[in-house]
């Protein structure tokens, strides 16, 4: 009788969990270009090194070297309930700040696929 009543409860809790989850979404520069037309409010992280940021980055964006020692501790000091865009180069370094992002429980984050180099070959505005 009592496994009657056990089966249900851990379904009821499997979806409980499943409400909860955090959103990684993998997108090209002209679709981030739309989400952030649409979306004002999502915070743009550049993760790539100073010299990379200073030649040409995205309107708005801070930069986070993920490379050195203190970029994940400025990452944990972000709000997980807010929206990010992260890019770099290639995706490579974007991949590993995403990753540590959504392990700290950021609940929604967008990672631009083909880096800084795709955005500014579409022709999209970008400040140095």
């Amino acid at each position: 009788m009592k496994l009657k009543f056990v089966l249900p409860t851990l379904i009821l809790l499997l979806a409980s969990f499943t409400g909860i989850s955090a959103q990684r979404t993998q997108l090209s520069s002209p679709e981030i270009k739309d989400v952030l037309k649409k979306n004002k409010a999502i915070v743009i992280l550049d993760v790539r090194t100073s010299e990379e940021y200073i030649a040409g980055h995205l309107k708005g964006a801070q930069n986070i070297d993920i490379r050195q020692s203190d970029a994940y501790s400025k990452l944990d000091k972000l709000n997980p309930k807010t929206t990010y865009l992260v890019y770099c180069r290639t995706n490579h370094r974007s991949g590993m700040a995403v990753d540590y992002m959504m392990q700290k429980g950021f609940k929604s984050v967008y990672q631009m696929m083909d880096g800084f180099p795709g955005w500014a070959a579409n022709n999209f505005a970008y400040e140095k």
